[in-house]
């Protein structure tokens, strides 16, 4: 993915997930979604939006890599993914 001119930072990969949970042959739950990942120097910070409130994007993160819960202290890459997510939705949440 190449950088608009404006962005600071592109996802190094954009997935569509769709999570359901069963009760026998009944759908309970059903969840749309699409997940930003972001990389910076080896830090990590992933963003989520759902499709049916597809307005509203939430940044989690920093973590010192890919697959870590271990929050770090990189506002380069939190500042960075949050413009990046600013242009594209109305709310931008950070947990």
């Amino acid at each position: 993915m190449t950088n608009d001119a404006t962005d600071p930072i592109t996802p190094v990969e954009i997935e569509h997930c769709v999570d359901e949970v069963w009760d026998g042959a009944s759908l309970e739950q059903r969840y749309n979604y699409l997940d930003y990942h972001f990389d910076l120097g080896g830090a990590y910070c992933r963003a989520r939006a759902y499709i049916d409130d597809i307005d509203t994007v939430t940044l989690f993160g920093p973590f010192d890599h890919r697959g870590s819960l271990s929050k770090i202290d990189r506002p380069d890459l939190q500042r960075a993914a949050t413009i990046y997510l600013e242009r594209r939705f109305p709310v931008v949440k950070r947990l």
